[in-house]
């Protein structure tokens, strides 16, 4: 297994921007993380790296089953926390209610009168300041996956500059992302697009709409050095509605793109990685239409998948669930894409988007391993404090797939967190703000071009961006 994952974990997939700091010798082990890392007061808490005079990053969170008391706390604490006047506001939220099933036994569904109530109180701690934010279960320095939480990210500085803007989904994705971007143009020194919106953007069957166009939009309008990272939020019905929530300053949105330019002196290490285990035979496309792979090796795609995985003949494939394959995007390192469908009368699978003729792919086996979870989070992160080197952090932002964190919660033997057992072990006595939430699909950079994009939307898969001081 061990040997397995570090297959998929080799070289850093490391997006610099800003800087170029020289790493030292080999990755270090890394201690824990000292409790003065953070404050913490019962439900709510906070962390905060970087210098008023270039850039200051603050994470902020409080549950509690108030929702404008948990907006206001965590917005209170980010704000109070960052110490300097805050140029932008980025936020997840997350509210449930019990009820009963078909059954009879209890379970948690969304609380959409609650959640209504989040954005008044979170934008009256910082009115005027650009904010944008999702539904999304939480990860930051006090925990993950807490229900009846609000966690709030504020980025200040007096060299930093935010805007927020948002578009509304259409079929013609490109033009979607070339909007977002071109309204972004004029933060100086624009060094990041981070991006929140639903999982129609990647879900969408129709042929010739893909999440590609909107990444392929974004990034060249904004520049090829600029970072895009984000996700989709937590759908209102994963089999029946997958809309969802977005803010934007004053507005709860549905169907929209959401985003935040952010500017100023900071460097990004950004990495990806995924708990799978790579297969030993390398497949290539020989056949492909849009968003259906026909062929893998002159071969039915099916029939090769199936033989690879270990799969009986008549085993059904997933959708979106438990199927994956790696494109190979650099030496040892692959990013994930998750079959859809298959179907029988084509003889062929279907992908999110399409992976044209001529790529190498891995099939990926494994998943059912809390273990596994846990140590590619780490991975990820101990590889990106390496790649910074002599860089000084100011936070971690993290996308992670929500698959992940259900997997976690199924096959773990105690209260393991990504938070607690991965990422704060990987930082070490680095006192930063984590900021991450657990998407429906992952938006970010990869260790090598694909489909000639440098950042891409990916699946069950932990996406990170350590923000450093940069020029």
């Amino acid at each position: 297994m061990k040997k397995a994952l570090a297959w998929a974990a080799v070289g850093v997939a490391a997006v610099v921007m800003g800087c170029s700091p020289t790493p030292r010798g080999p990755a270090p082990a890394q201690k824990a993380a000292s409790p003065a890392a953070t404050k913490m007061a019962g439900n709510a808490g906070c962390a905060q790296a970087g210098d008023a005079k270039a850039v200051a990053f603050a994470v902020g969170w409080c549950t509690d089953a108030d929702p404008a008391k948990a907006g206001q706390t965590a917005a209170a604490e980010a704000l109070k926390a960052l110490g300097c006047p805050v140029k932008g506001l980025i936020f997840y939220e997350y509210f449930a209610k019990t009820t009963k099933d078909k059954d009879g036994k209890s379970k948690d569904v969304l609380d959409t009168e609650r959640e209504k109530k989040v954005l008044p109180a979170v934008r009256a701690a910082a009115p005027g300041v650009p904010l944008i934010g999702c539904r999304a279960l939480t990860l930051t320095n006090g925990g993950s996956q807490r229900p009846n939480t609000v966690a709030v990210l504020a980025i200040g500085g007096d060299r930093v500059a935010c805007k927020a803007v948002k578009q509304a989904l259409a079929d013609d994705r490109k033009a979607v992302g070339t909007a977002i971007a071109a309204a972004l143009k004029d933060v100086a020194g624009l060094k990041m697009v981070f991006a929140l919106s639903e999982m129609r953007l990647s879900f969408e069957t129709k042929e010739g709409v893909s999440v590609e166009d909107l990444i392929r939009g974004i990034l060249d309008t904004a520049g090829k050095d600029v970072v895009l990272f984000g996700g989709n939020c937590m759908p209102n019905d994963y089999e029946t509605d997958k809309g969802g929530v977005q803010f934007l300053n004053d507005e709860m949105l549905s169907g929209h793109v959401v985003a935040l330019g952010i500017g100023g002196p900071i460097a990004v290490f950004a990495n990806h990685t995924n708990e799978f285990i790579p297969s030993t035979e390398t497949v290539q496309v020989t056949k492909a239409e849009e968003k259906w792979v026909y062929e893998l090796d002159g071969r039915p795609a099916p029939d090769v998948y199936r033989q690879i995985r270990g799969m009986k003949a008549d085993e059904a494939f997933t959708s979106d669930s438990q199927h994956p394959i790696g494109v190979i995007v650099a030496p040892g390192k692959v990013y994930l894409r998750m079959v859809l469908e298959e179907s029988k009368e084509k003889r062929a699978l279907r992908f999110v988007a399409p992976v044209p003729v001529g790529t190498k792919v891995k099939i990926l086996k494994g998943g059912a391993d809390a273990q596994a979870i846990l140590e590619s989070a780490k991975d990820a992160v101990v590889q990106s404090v390496y790649a910074a080197g002599d860089a000084k952090p100011v936070a971690l932002l993290v996308s992670d797939c929500c698959a992940r964190g259900a997997r976690l919660l199924q096959f773990r033997k105690g209260a393991e967190c990504e938070v607690d057992d991965a990422i704060r072990p990987a930082l070490g006595s680095r006192t930063i703000p984590i900021f991450g939430f657990y998407a429906w699909g992952e938006l970010g950079p990869i260790a090598g071009p694909f489909a000639g994009l440098s950042c891409m939307y990916q699946q069950h898969t932990f996406v990170s961006a350590l923000i450093c001081e940069g020029k």
